[in-house]
């Protein structure tokens, strides 16, 4: 065994939102206190009904997660549960797809992979891991999906793009017409499409997943705990061609999601009355805070979702540093110091921290 196996290499860490600990650390505010609008998560999480002893003691049963996936197939649209792939959150599958891929190819060579960014740093990370030779191209919205057929158009087969929609950070979306195109273009190349559609819950007509037969070559990537408040449930869905979502689930292997998750996340899939009432809240929600942000500081809309609010202006880090210092925590970026990212607040005592703060801005 070399030494280098037995050292792996050190990777730097990816500035992510959450990181309330760190925050705590650096502003001497202990970590119950703040108010975290750093991620896309919703604040006002999917109620958990009281979840029977047995989900917690015995091992997840295979109609439990057969339940599972029929609600998914309701919610996402699917042809059939058989294109549904469900594992501990999306962050796994980014994590797994790239080796089984690669195992599933048996290439000499390692295929090009194509990530249309500046979008979540993770994708990258994962397949370079894996030893794929990744190509970040740094585009903007506009161009982003004109870049991937570009570069489709003459891939080599095994080729992967990876095209997150809506993208994060700064939430473009592209109409699912634009999205097939890609992946019909994909399948012709003997290429691969990858679509992170983590944030398409507030846009759910927006989504490919019920054109997956169309698309044998597209990986559509969901995920559970955004929308729905429950990021700790760890839910995420890969939506595929039936062979490859039956091999992908071998891989993932039994028991993968944990019996309280299967239960809560069958009831939320199937509440279209919740998730209705949700997407009317965030949108109002997310109108309420641009308009407290552009009033009360120089920033300027620049993107978003109505999970997360994208702005741009000189003064991003030190309007940061001003909310740190009051337990506020929000997201700038390591790819733009002129950038900073808002979640939502939940509760009115959380909307009128926001507000007395950015108030204070001066």
């Amino acid at each position: 065994m070399t030494k280098d196996l037995i050292h792996p290499k050190p990777e730097a860490p990816i500035n992510h939102g959450g990181a309330i600990d760190r925050a705590a650390q650096r502003y001497g505010i202990p970590a119950i206190e703040w108010l975290d609008l750093s991620t896309g998560i919703n604040p006002l999480a999917y109620p958990v009904r009281g979840i029977d002893g047995a989900h917690w003691q015995r091992l997840p049963l295979a109609t439990e997660l057969d339940a599972l996936k029929q609600a998914a197939q309701a919610y996402y649209q699917t042809p059939t549960t058989k294109h549904i792939v469900c594992a501990p959150g999306t962050q796994a599958l980014i994590q797994t797809i790239p080796f089984w891929l690669k195992d599933r190819m048996a290439s000499p060579t390692e295929p090009n992979v194509h990530i249309m960014g500046p979008t979540y740093g993770e994708h990258e990370r994962c397949w370079l891991r894996a030893c794929y030779p990744v190509d970040n191209h740094q585009t903007i919205p506009n161009d982003r999906c004109d870049r991937a057929k570009d570069i489709l158009r003459t891939a080599d087969a095994g080729t992967v793009v990876v095209q997150v929609n809506p993208n994060n950070p700064d939430g473009a979306i592209y109409p699912p017409t634009d999205i097939i195109a890609l992946g019909q273009l994909a399948a012709t190349r003997d290429c691969w499409l990858v679509v992170d559609e983590a944030f398409m819950d507030c846009e759910p007509n927006q989504s490919v997943c019920r054109y997956i037969d169309q698309l044998p070559t597209t990986i559509i990537l969901r995920s559970f705990g955004k929308f729905f408040g429950l990021a700790g449930a760890r839910l995420g869905c890969a939506i595929m061609d039936i062979d490859l979502a039956r091999d992908l689930e071998n891989r993932i292997g039994p028991w993968a999601i944990p019996g309280p998750t299967l239960v809560v996340g069958t009831q939320a899939l199937l509440d279209q009355s919740w998730q209705q009432d949700t997407r009317t809240r965030l949108s109002n929600d997310a109108a309420r805070l641009d308009q407290l942000v552009t009033e009360n500081s120089k920033l300027k809309l620049s993107g978003g979702t109505d999970l997360f609010r994208y702005y741009q202006g000189t003064d991003c880090k030190a309007l940061a540093d001003h909310l740190g210092q009051k337990g506020i925590l929000v997201r700038l970026f390591d790819h733009d110091a002129n950038k900073v990212r808002f979640g939502l607040p939940g509760t009115a005592a959380d909307w009128k921290r926001l507000e007395e703060a950015m108030a204070a801005l001066g």
